[in-house]
């Protein structure tokens, strides 16, 4: 395990991304072509930075990042610092929405306790924060991404809002951890956007 680690870092490294975790969103992107240029994204749990690096690979039209630590400043990306289980936190999103967003990707997560069940209800509660805020913000047809740590409600989460999407995935990166529960929910092609 730490050999995989290290060669992801070193990987990382070598290619200037803020984190290992740019493997993640590559391989999900490989996956389920998602980024696109000219995109415009809502990335929450922007910190270190490895998803923005990629993100702005792609040359999007839009990027707004939040996170409980994002830098101030920016045109581009331009960084929320904010808790997205707060509506505070949303009404500052809302303002700087525009026409919306093409894409809303998550890869926040709370300080893990190492109890899987305490851990897994963190997730789900982000994972729901940012479900619940889709309308009006994401397009007709647009994309969710959301981790969690796999349990007992993760089927109940995916059942309660797939039906406001066309498609639903389950994937797990090659760079995570193999002995983690953590996966990525993507939802695509939203449906009931209210524009």
């Amino acid at each position: 395990m730490e050999k995989r680690k290290d060669a992801y870092y070193r990987k990382a490294r070598k290619h200037g991304y803020g984190s290992r975790a740019a493997y993640k969103l590559i391989d999900i992107d490989r996956k389920f072509p998602i980024l696109f240029s000219g995109m415009r994204v809502l990335e929450i749990g922007s910190s270190p930075g490895g998803w923005t690096d990629v993100i702005m690979e792609r040359n999007p039209e839009k990027l707004l990042c939040v996170d409980l630590t994002a830098p101030k400043g920016g045109e581009l990306p331009v960084n929320i610092r904010g808790d997205i289980r707060n509506e505070a936190t949303w009404e500052r999103i809302r303002e700087l929405s525009g026409d919306g967003f093409d894409l809303y990707l998550s890869d926040a997560m709370s300080h893990t306790t190492g109890q899987h069940d305490r851990d897994h209800a963190m997730s789900v509660e982000i994972c729901t924060a940012v479900m619940e805020h889709c309308d009006p913000l994401l397009l007709m047809d647009g994309t969710v991404v959301v981790k969690q740590f796999q349990g007992d409600m993760t089927k109940e989460f995916i059942d309660r809002y797939k039906g406001n999407f066309k498609k639903v995935y389950i994937t797990k990166p090659a760079s995570s951890r193999s002995e983690s529960s953590e996966i990525y929910i993507i939802f695509s092609r939203y449906r009931l956007a209210s524009q």
